[in-house]
């Protein structure tokens, strides 16, 4: 019986970062989407419709922080570094901006309809 033999590439701290970098644009929009979605009743019984642009808001923020970072780590790689982490983080780079553009599509869309009226 033959052994399997380990991997000999272990997972750095600078992957995982890079990984939750380019899914987080992906969270915050689908959690913007929720939420206002899931808050639409509540709001237009209280008339309180600045929870929603508190919601989107915060969905875009954090997009765009996390468009910020990768554009950081991108610049920031020296030659040395593993061309899998520069796609990565060019690769998370755009999908923070589909994502915030979409977000942004989102509060347009609730200040001009107005879901309550």
């Amino acid at each position: 019986m033959t052994r399997a033999k380990p991997s000999t590439r272990q997972v750095e701290r600078e992957d995982v970062l890079l990984g939750l970098f380019a899914c987080t644009p992906v969270l915050a929009w689908i959690a913007a989407q929720q939420l206002s979605f899931l808050a639409t009743r509540s709001i237009c019984a209280n008339g309180n419709r600045w929870v929603l642009y508190l919601v989107m808001g915060s969905a875009f923020a954090a997009a765009a922080a996390a468009g910020a970072a990768c554009w950081t780590k991108w610049k920031g790689a020296a030659d040395g570094t593993p061309t899998y982490r520069r796609f990565l983080a060019l690769g998370g780079l755009f999908m923070a901006a589909i994502c915030a553009v979409s977000i942004l599509s989102l509060m347009i869309a609730a200040a001009v309809h107005r879901p309550c009226d």
